[in-house]
C-alpha cells in the first residue's frame, strides 16, 4: 500500500513520521513524505519518495513563534498556518494522488479535506498529551500555566479553557473554515473536535507520560514513541566516542532545532555551571559558537542525535520538545528541562510527575540557578532508579509495531485494536 505521512514544522515534527514510513516500508508497503522543503534532503537520504509542503519555517519564523509563549500559538496559527491552507491544501492533494490512505501530523488540518476529496481513510498524528485536548488530563498551557492549577475545582475550568481554545482558533482560521465552507467538508471547528480523523487517531507516547482518557477521540488508539533510527556522522561519532572515553559521564545540554535559536548565552551559562559541579559537559548546539571552556571538559557539537548521546550522560538539561523527553525516558537518564512554549511546560510537568526529572523556569535560568537545579538532580538518587526504572519497561519495538498495525488496518478499513470507541 502507499501511504503518505504528512508534516509540518520542526524536524521535532517529521522524525515520527520518518520513523512510521520505516516501519511500513519494512512491511512491503511503499510509504511517501510530505513536508516542508527545507527537511528534502533528509527525507530523501533515507530512500523516502518527498513532497513538498507549504508554507516552510525557516528558523527566524519558528524564533519568532517560540521567542512569545504568550502570543507564538496565535502567530503560528494566525501568521503562518491559517493563510496558507489553500497552498497547503494543493500540494498535500498533489502528493496524496494514488495513495491508500493519509497519516498527518497535528498541523495539517487540510487532512481531513484531502482525504474527503480523494476518498481515503486517514489518521492523526499525536505526538504529545496536550494535542489530544482533553478535559479530563488538564494540561500545563505555556500561554495560561495557571490554569493547570484549577484542575482541583473539577472539570469546569478545563472545559472553560478548552471553549476558550475553540473560540480563539475559530476566529484565527477564518481562511479554512471559509475554504470548509467552499469544499462542504468540515465541521467549522478546526483545533478542538473538528482535527480529528474518524478513522484513526495515533496517540504516540505511552501511557506513563499520558493516559488514556474517556474523552479522547473514539477512534483513538495509543501506542508509545515512534523512535527514529539515526546515526552521527563519522567525524561526530569519532569526537563522542574519544570524549566518553576519557572521563566520566557527563551533563547534556540540549535545546534541539528550533529553540537553539533562542540561545543566546545559554551554553555559555551551561558550560560554566557543568565545571563549578566539577561535571564534564556534551554541549549540542546547532550553530552557535561554542563557550570558552577547556576542550576535555566541555565537547561542543553541532548537532548528534540523542540516541548517541543520552545513554551515557549523568544527567540531560534540555527544553521539552516531546522527541526529547522520550530519548531522554528511553535512556533511563534524569532530566532537568527548562521549557519555553507550545507542549513543552506540560511534558516538563509529566516528567517531574512521573519522578524522573526537574523543572526550571526559563526566566530564572542564570548560573546560580542552573548549578543549583542540576546538582539537586544529580544528587537524587531516588530519581536516577525511577529513571532506570521507567527505561526498562518500555519496549520501543513493540510499540511501534502497534502503530504499525494500526496503520495497515485504517488503510484496509478496518478497526484497530485499541481503539477508544
Amino acid at each position: 500500500m502507499r501511504i503518505v505521512f504528512a508534516s509540518l514544522g520542526s524536524l521535532g515534527d517529521l522524525f515520527p513520521m520518518l520513523a512510521m514510513a520505516q516501519a511500513l516500508r519494512a512491511r512491503g508497503h511503499a510509504p511517501a513524505i510530505a513536508a516542508p522543503a527545507a527537511h528534502a534532503a533528509r527525507v530523501t537520504a533515507l530512500g523516502l519518495p518527498f513532497h513538498p509542503l507549504r508554507p516552510d519555517f525557516p528558523p527566524q519564523v519558528l524564533t519568532r513563534i517560540f521567542g512569545d509563549p504568550v502570543h507564538g500559538g496565535k502567530r503560528l496559527f494566525d501568521e503562518t498556518i491559517f493563510p496558507h491552507v489553500r497552498e497547503t491544501y494543493a500540494d498535500l492533494l498533489a502528493a496524496a494522488q494514488g495513495a491508500d490512505a493519509l497519516v498527518a501530523g497535528e498541523l495539517l488540518y487540510v487532512a481531513p479535506l484531502v482525504a474527503a476529496k480523494l476518498d481515503l481513510p486517514w489518521a492523526n498524528a499525536m505526538l504529545s498529551p496536550t494535542t489530544m485536548m482533553s478535559a479530563l488530563d488538564p494540561c500545563v498551557l505555556a500561554w495560561f500555566p495557571a490554569g493547570y492549577h484549577l484542575r482541583h475545582l473539577g472539570l469546569w475550568p478545563q472545559r472553560v479553557l478548552l471553549n476558550f481554545v475553540r473560540r480563539a482558533t475559530n476566529s484565527w482560521a477564518s481562511p479554512l473554515i471559509a475554504f470548509q465552507q467552499e469544499l462542504r467538508v468540515g465541521t467549522g471547528d478546526v483545533v478542538v473536535e473538528g482535527k480529528f480523523s474518524p478513522h484513526l487517531v495515533l496517540a504516540l507516547f505511552p501511557p506513563a507520560f499520558g493516559a488514556k482518557q474517556r474523552d479522547w477521540p473514539a477512534a483513538s488508539v495509543q501506542t508509545g514513541f515512534p523512535f527514529l533510527a539515526q546515526t552521527p556522522a563519522p567525524e561526530t561519532a569519532a569526537r563522542l566516542r574519544a570524549f566518553l572515553e576519557a572521563g566520566a559521564a557527563p551533563v547534556v545540554f540540549t535545546l534541539g532545532t528550533t529553540v537553539v535559536h533562542l540561545a543566546e548565552d545559554f551554553y555559555q551559562v551551561a558550560a560554566d555551571a557543568a565545571l563549578a559541579l566539577g561535571r564534564r559537559a556534551i554541549l549540542l548546539m546547532g550553530d552557535k559558537p561554542p563557550p570558552r571552556a577547556p576542550a576535555d571538559r566541555v565537547l561542543a557539537l553541532g548537532y548528534a542525535p540523542h540516541a548517541s548521546v543520552f545513554p551515557y550522560a549523568a544527567a540531560i538539561v534540555q527544553h521539552g520538545g516531546v522527541g526529547g523527553c522520550a530519548e531522554a525516558l528511553r535512556a533511563g537518564v534524569p532530566v532537568l528541562t527548562i521549557p519555553v512554549g507550545f507542549d513543552q511546560p506540560d511534558n516538563a510537568e509529566r516528567l517531574r510527575r512521573m519522578g524522573v526529572g526537574a523543572v526550571l523556569d526559563r526566566r530564572r535560568v542564570n548560573r546560580a540557578s542552573l548549578e543549583r537545579s542540576l546538582r539537586a538532580v544529580l544528587a537524587d538518587t531516588a530519581m536516577a532508579a525511577r529513571a532506570k526504572a521507567v527505561a526498562a519497561s518500555m519496549d520501543p519495538e513493540a510499540d511501534i509495531a502497534r502503530t504499525a498495525d494500526a496503520i495497515e488496518a485504517m488503510a484496509r478499513h478496518e478497526p484497530a485494536v485499541g481503539a477508544a470507541g
